[in-house]
């Protein structure tokens, strides 16, 4: 009982620091972002790959800064005496959140043949604009190179970090920024850029068995382990909160056109995604009202666009702290009952992803589905789902629950 109202006045009291400290100067940080998605915007629409990508733009970006500052309230709480994680500081989210996703404009200081390549370095040149921005982030108050990590690691596909207490993926992961650095200093000698390792390490290094095979020795950084739970912490947060978008209220693609999707126009029984997306209904519109079919030849090729604009855009998401069992709990709120469940179920997929980077940490997801079915439909609809839940809490190895 004594944790559960110290965790609720904990929760409180960041929620009301969080809003103190991050009011004054977002306008300012929402300026330095704007210029890098408007020019991602126009960009986007040179590459088919990305017409079909849901925004990473200035929606986006507000919405994440929403959502991570709800995950750090839970973070916050659940870590409590954990040596691989700490306190979050909520300026430094905040201005993450906002610049999180800028690189979506290809970072300029490297060419791209195709969308998808641009998409997979899109945190990469995130952290540059960063780092390109030194002074004017510097003046919020907050470490430049700390917000620059963040929107680094942010993606654990880019950042190669897929669990956030091993110094083998940091020491890649500050590798790689370091790389970036140089090739665009090479690029543009005149407006140098730097990004200082200090906060979390010397450069010093030792060898370590290798995570992916412990007979081979690597060479890691040795860390500061302090300001690393720091940094793990906030991108943790920021992992959640960019997970948390709200496809059915901002259905936009990065092109800045409009989602539309029919929810009935899946295919069932299906044996994959693949083939339960083959007949959707889904719809890109312009700024004219123009629609373009997902399924016109070219378009959609290999379907994900189809997939995600359907899961994605039958979920709600949102992060808390669940005072019953300590942890961090994720909860999914399915909002179209049995429609594309296994598209649901893959982008769902992809949030317990982030879960399973937060090592050492304990966490649970819970999905629930929402509205009134008949007693058919609600017979389906929990044999599909719980036989899901079974599934995800043996593949995750944590608690994924279900609630109809």
């Amino acid at each position: 009982m004594l944790r559960k109202i110290f965790a609720t006045t904990l929760i409180v009291v960041t929620f009301l620091f969080a809003q103190v400290v991050s009011a004054a100067d977002i306008d300012t940080v929402k300026e330095i972002s704007a210029k890098y998605y408007s020019n991602a915007k126009e960009i986007a629409k040179r590459y088919v790959e990305l017409r079909t990508y849901s925004d990473h733009g200035t929606h986006h970006a507000a919405l994440v800064a929403v959502k991570s500052l709800e995950a750090a309230n839970a973070i916050d709480v659940a870590n409590l005496g954990n040596p691989w994680y700490s306190s979050i500081d909520r300026r430094e989210l905040e201005i993450a959140a906002f610049m999180h996703d800028t690189g979506m404009d290809g970072g300029q200081f490297k060419t791209y043949t195709d969308g998808n390549a641009l998409r997979k370095d899109h945190s990469l040149n995130s952290a540059i604009h960063v780092l390109e921005n030194r002074e004017a982030i510097a003046a919020l108050g907050v470490n430049v190179d700390a917000v620059a990590l963040d929107c680094m690691g942010h993606s654990k596909s880019c950042s190669g970090v897929r669990d956030l207490t091993s110094w083998e993926q940091w020491t890649d992961c500050f590798n790689r920024i370091d790389e970036a650095v140089e090739l665009y200093n090479q690029k543009f000698p005149s407006a140098q850029i730097y990004f200082d390792k200090s906060t979390w390490t010397t450069g010093e290094t030792y060898q370590i068995p290798s995570r992916k095979n412990p007979r081979q020795l690597v060479e890691v950084y040795k860390f500061n382990r302090e300001t690393l739970a720091r940094s793990a912490s906030v991108i943790a947060a920021l992992r959640i909160g960019d997970a948390n978008r709200e496809a059915a209220q901002f259905p936009y693609t990065q092109t800045g056109e409009t989602i539309e999707v029919d929810f009935k126009s899946y295919v069932t029984p299906a044996k994959d995604w693949h083939a339960e997306i083959a007949k959707a209904k889904i719809f890109i519109v312009d700024s004219n009202g123009n629609k373009t079919s997902l399924l016109t030849q070219g378009v959609d090729t290999n379907g994900f666009g189809r997939m995600y604009m359907a899961g994605e855009g039958n979920l709600s998401m949102s992060c808390e702290y669940n005072p019953e069992t300590g942890n961090v709990r994720e909860v999914f709120k399915i909002l179209h009952g049995a429609s594309f469940p296994l598209s649901t179920q893959n982008c769902i997929e992809e949030r317990l992803g982030e879960l399973d980077t937060m090592k050492k940490f304990p966490v649970e997801a819970h999905i629930k589905i929402v509205g009134d079915y008949s007693k058919v439909d609600k017979k389906k609809i929990y044999r599909i789902y719980s036989r899901y839940c079974r599934d995800a809490q043996r593949k995750h190895q944590f608690p994924v629950t279900f609630e109809l």
